[in-house]
């Protein structure tokens, strides 16, 4: 080795100098695989989280469609008694064939009130036909109205009834 010009100490001085290089190296090496276990954990800690709010959210929904169901069948059963609660109380109050043929007469009002419901009901179509002019004009209204002579043949004198 002498023959070179380098000798063993030489040697070993270019060994320790080549070990700084790659402890450079080294260092590099363990960082990336660092970063690369962080990186790891990092995407197993967030799908780990989306997995944990996707599963509430699952959760939340399957709530909210048993509370909305139940809320369905209390509807349901509020509008079930409605509706027989109203059938029952048409059946106790339904009139019968009678009273539906028979409009006039109602067996529980005495005849002394009927005969004052009839007096009052002439009284009202008395006042009405009056207000109305009894009926003739009443388009024209109050008491203006259409003056129309009786048809007769001429006379001489020019009066309609004379006969002079």
């Amino acid at each position: 080795m002498e023959a070179n010009g380098m000798t063993l100490s030489d040697f070993a001085a270019l060994e320790k100098i080549g070990n700084r290089h790659r402890g450079v190296a080294n260092t590099g090496l363990a960082l990336g695989a660092v970063a690369l276990g962080v990186s790891v954990i990092g995407t197993l800690a967030i799908g780990w989280g989306v997995n944990a709010v996707s599963a509430a959210r699952s959760r939340a929904a399957e709530n909210l469609f048993a509370a909305n169901a139940t809320r369905q069948n209390d509807i349901l059963s509020l509008v079930a008694s409605e509706r027989l609660s109203r059938e029952n109380w048409q059946a106790a109050n339904q009139p019968s064939l009678t009273q539906y043929v028979d409009v006039q007469t109602n067996p529980s009002l005495s005849a002394q009130l009927m005969d004052y419901i009839r007096t009052e009901a002439n009284a009202q179509a008395t006042a009405t036909a009056a207000a109305n002019n009894n009926g003739i004009n009443s388009a024209i209204g109050g008491d203006r109205y259409v003056r129309a002579m009786l048809y007769s043949a001429p006379q001489p004198c020019g009066c309609p009834g004379c006969g002079a």
